[in-house]
C-alpha cells in the first residue's frame, strides 16, 4: 500500500538553501539537477517507507518511527513514518557540510 510524503516547511526551506548553495557557487543546472534527484529520492518513500534506516541517537529513546536516507551521496533525510495512518513526514535535510547531530536536536526536538 502506498503512503503518503509530506514536507514539512523546515525540510521545504532546507531543501531550497541546497539548491540555492549549489546555485551560487557552481551553476543553476547542476542546482535544479540535485533539488529534483533529492526530491525523487523523497518520493520513493511513497512505496518503500522503510527504505532508511532508523537514528540510533532517538531509537535508544523508543523513537523507532524516525528514520534517514541518505539521497545524492552526500545529504540525509529524516523522516518519521506514521504506519497507521500511511503517513511520511520529512523534517529535514542535511548536507555533509553540517553537523547533523546538532541539527537533528534541534529540528527533532523543536517540536
Amino acid at each position: 500500500m502506498s503512503y503518503t510524503v509530506y514536507m514539512l516547511d523546515d525540510a521545504e526551506e532546507d531543501l531550497w538553501n541546497i539548491h540555492t548553495y549549489i546555485k551560487n557557487q557552481f551553476s543553476k543546472p547542476l542546482a535544479d539537477q540535485i533539488y529534483v534527484g533529492i526530491r525523487d529520492s523523497i518520493l520513493m518513500l511513497e512505496t518503500n517507507p522503510l527504505l532508511g534506516t532508523t537514528i540510533p541517537q532517538l531509537a535508544a529513546l523508543g523513537m523507532t518511527q524516525w528514520r534517514q536516507i541518505v539521497v545524492m551521496e552526500k545529504n540525509k533525510v529524516v523522516y518519521e513514518v506514521e504506519q497507521s495512518r500511511k503517513h511520511i513526514y520529512v523534517y529535514l535535510i542535511c548536507t555533509e557540510r553540517q553537523d547533523y547531530d546538532a541539527f537533528l536536536q534541534r529540528r527533532i526536538f523543536k517540536r
